[in-house]
Formats: structure tokens, C-alpha cells, sequence
């Protein structure tokens, strides 16, 4: 069920999706420069990570699946943030590796271990890509570059979907499948 996908092998697939959504011939170009330095590089990185952990932890279908932020064995605010600004760094085709060492000099986790056990249902994944692409296009990323992050992100899907889902708003707490 687990496909393994690093991020790192998806950046070629959006760089040549990039350029071949520039140009007009059949024989895509590399394009003159990443999405990374297309939108200002880490600063931009750092906006659209922070307000979308924002827009996650209000969202009541998603939220929920985040609720274990800082408690004993899970990740706290500030490292899911340092994980997913090198996520998104490599993703647009920055500096770095996923996964890979993040700006707090800690080991971020490939996708299948960071949500094993999780019990991320599907439509919760999709939702989280919806509200992704609403924040990226509230700070200023074009409607085709949002497309091509989008469809990069749902390649993860896979990883992080659990095959055997927890309903998260189910009157026992969550625990009912």
C-alpha cells in the first residue's frame, strides 16, 4: 500500500511541468528558474508554511488529525513547521533534500513514517490539499504553478493516507474506524 516517493524525486517532474506549461513548441525548455526563486525563495517558503499550519489548525476536518502537537512523542508546532518549509523548499525546486536535515538541525521523516498510524482518511488528505491551494493562492503563487504544487502533493497521497482510516469527529473521541 506504501508507495515510496521522496519529494526530492518529484521536483524534476514539477520543473518539467513548468516548463513545458511555458512554452508554446512540443520540446519543454528548463525553465530560467525554479518555482523556489520564482516566489522569493525562503521568506515566501516561510509564509505560505506558516499560514497554512494556521489555516490547518483551524479547519475542523483537519485540525483534529494535528491535535497531538506537543504532546510527549509528537512533533511540536515549530518542528512541523522546520519540516515542512524544507518539504516545500525542495518541492519548489530549492536547496535541500527531503527527507532530510530541517533549519532546527533536526531530522525530518520521510511522508510514511510521519503519518503512520495516524489514520488519515482520504478525504481529509483531499482536504488538506484544498486548503493548501487556497493559501498558496491567498499569498500570491499563480494558478498554474498551484496546479503543479497541488498534483506534486497528491503523489503523496499513498504515503500518508491510512488504509484503515479513524473518523476524527465520531462522538467516542475518534477511535471508531
Amino acid at each position: 500500500m506504501i508507495l515510496r516517493t521522496s519529494v526530492s524525486r518529484l521536483v524534476p517532474v514539477v520543473l518539467l511541468a513548468v516548463a513545458a506549461a511555458g512554452c508554446g513548441d512540443e520540446s519543454p525548455t528548463m525553465p530560467s528558474q525554479t518555482l523556489y526563486e520564482k516566489y522569493g525563495g525562503a521568506p515566501s517558503i516561510a509564509k505560505v508554511v506558516d499560514d497554512a499550519v494556521v489555516g490547518l489548525l483551524a479547519d475542523p476536518v483537519v485540525a483534529p488529525f494535528f491535535a497531538g502537537l506537543g504532546q510527549p512523542g509528537n512533533s511540536s508546532p515549530d518542528r512541523l513547521k522546520s519540516c515542512l518549509r524544507l518539504q516545500f523548499t525542495v518541492l519548489m525546486g530549492g536547496p535541500g533534500s527531503y527527507p532530510g536535515v530541517n533549519d532546527q538541525g533536526d531530522t525530518c521523516a520521510d511522508m510514511a513514517s510521519s503519518h503512520a498510524g495516524l489514520g488519515i482518511p482520504g478525504a481529509v488528505f483531499d482536504k488538506f490539499v484544498m486548503d493548501l491551494g487556497g493559501v498558496l493562492k491567498a499569498d500570491g503563487v499563480a494558478d498554474a504553478d498551484i496546479t503543479i504544487i497541488a498534483g506534486a502533493v497528491s503523489g503523496l497521497k499513498p504515503q500518508i493516507v491510512s488504509a484503515t482510516p479513524v473518523d476524527k469527529t465520531a462522538c467516542d473521541g475518534g477511535t471508531a474506524p
